[in-house]
């Protein structure tokens, strides 16, 4: 119930208590009122004073034209008909707030449920940075439940939010009927008696929605506590199949040191055979020089000897030279 609604019933309870302490309803204040109940502002509890003064004074201009003993009997009939309907009204104000109550509680729980699975999938994206894609898309799975949960609160928030409605349009229909009941002072019993059958209809029709939408707020709180189970089961797997990929990651980085000493043996092999290639190079290098220059000695022989050969030929065609003859 609004905090508005609670003062003018105050309002209400107090004035017939300083009724019945001698007080005239003309006579009442609102800063009597006030201290009675300690609550509210004066504006709202000046409206509500001047409607109850004005009922009070329509139902004593119609026991003015009736007999004193049956104006008394209608004024003591309408007090025990306004204290049953307002003692109707506190208890299912009660029934109202422990269900609201009750809706807090579980809003509470599955709250805490989401906090813990949230710190969970934290957690487990912490450790398995090195597999970060896998656990990603788990992670947008349970982020998936975590949307139906967080819907179903939502809901249950909806749920409550309808419970305060229905509150306040159950307040107003008891209004209406005192109204109506103030109008219709002539036809008092009959009124009186339509007006507690509607409300009692209208109270089990209020009970029956919410009995329906308590049934629906658990239905959804078990359906988001499945998708939390479903989510856990998901993420249990994930774990295992972390640790067999860890495991093989270990294997792997035992096969990676055993290949990467073969390699180092390889490239101190590779470096020996580099220096063997380098020495073979040298040589063949050294043995081309070689070959240059014995190429050249052979050339500059056989030069001088196709030299010394066109000589001797010279030398054989030459005639000789005239012998001198003697003097005699």
């Amino acid at each position: 119930m609004s905090r508005v609604s609670d003062t003018r019933q105050r309002t209400r309870e107090a004035a017939a208590q300083l009724v019945v302490g001698g007080k005239r309803p003309h006579e009442i204040t609102v800063d009597q009122i006030y201290t009675a109940i300690q609550q509210g502002s004066r504006t709202t509890i000046n409206d509500e004073l001047k409607l109850w003064k004005d009922e009070r004074t329509k139902a004593d201009a119609l026991g003015a034209d009736l007999p004193a003993a049956v104006a008394d009997a209608m004024r003591t009939l309408w007090v025990s008909a306004v204290e049953q309907g307002e003692a109707v009204f506190a208890e299912q104000r009660g029934a109202l707030e422990t269900a609201l109550a009750e809706a807090e509680q579980q809003r509470n729980a599955a709250l805490q449920t989401r906090a813990d699975a949230m710190e969970m999938a934290t957690a487990l994206t912490e450790q398995c940075e090195t597999l970060r894609h896998e656990v990603a898309a788990q992670q947008a799975r349970v982020e998936t439940e975590m949307g139906a949960k967080n819907q179903a609160l939502q809901d249950g928030q909806a749920l409550q939010q309808r419970f305060i409605t229905l509150q306040t349009e159950t307040a107003e229909q008891i209004e209406r009927i005192r109204q109506a009941q103030t109008e219709q002072a002539e036809e008092f019993q009959a009124a009186i008696s339509s007006r507690d059958a509607a409300f009692q209809i209208e109270r089990d029709k209020a009970n029956e929605r919410l009995e329906i939408a308590q049934a629906r707020m658990l239905q959804e709180i078990d359906a988001a506590r499945e998708g939390q189970r479903r989510a856990e089961n998901q993420l249990t797997k994930a774990r295992e199949r972390l640790e067999q990929q860890q495991a093989s990651l270990a294997e792997l980085r035992l096969d990676a040191g055993r290949h990467r000493r073969e390699l180092a043996e390889r490239d101190i092999r590779l470096e020996a055979l580099a220096t063997t290639v380098a020495e073979r190079d040298r040589m063949v290098i050294e043995l081309a020089a070689v070959r240059g220059q014995l190429e050249g000695m052979g050339t500059a022989v056989q030069s001088l000897e196709a030299r010394a050969k066109a000589a001797e030929a010279r030398l054989t065609q030459t005639p000789a030279p005239p012998r001198k003859r003697r003097q005699h």
